[in-house]
């Protein structure tokens, strides 16, 4: 009965962070970003808002815009995203770079302290982003 309750209390603590689609929806900004190669190295980071970048979500759409600190314009994009449990996936129909038009990111994501965090592949390159709500 001990270890039940005990791992009632481990799947509530998975489970409570988890991100619901009304948690998520507003706007977010981005505090810090972590990319790395297949052996772990950094590749490129964003801290210190050298990179400043902002997501707007509704219930299943988003839409981003990047700028650096000057307020040049780097990249916007837009789409659809779905949320499954820890599965966060967003499919981009509109952007202003190319390479990214039809491509779907698949993310793990997490709810902690106030910050969104998600994590997932791209061409190699392991993200890790961490959102905080601004509205």
């Amino acid at each position: 009965m001990k270890k039940m309750i005990i791992g009632l209390a481990a799947l509530l603590v998975v489970f409570s962070q988890w991100v619901s689609a009304s948690e998520l929806t507003g706007a977010w900004e981005l505090e810090y970003a972590v990319y790395k190669n297949d052996k772990g190295e950094v590749v490129s980071e964003i801290k210190d808002k050298a990179t400043l970048s902002r997501k707007v979500l509704s219930d299943n759409h988003f839409t981003f815009i990047t700028w650096d600190k000057s307020g040049k314009f780097i990249v916007a994009g837009s789409g659809t995203y779905t949320l499954k449990g820890e599965n966060y996936n967003e499919t981009v129909d509109a952007t202003s770079e190319a390479r990214l038009m039809g491509k779907t990111y698949e993310f793990n994501c997490t709810f902690k302290d106030g910050i969104w965090i998600h994590k997932g592949m791209e061409d190699g390159v392991l993200i890790e982003e961490h959102w905080k709500r601004v509205n």
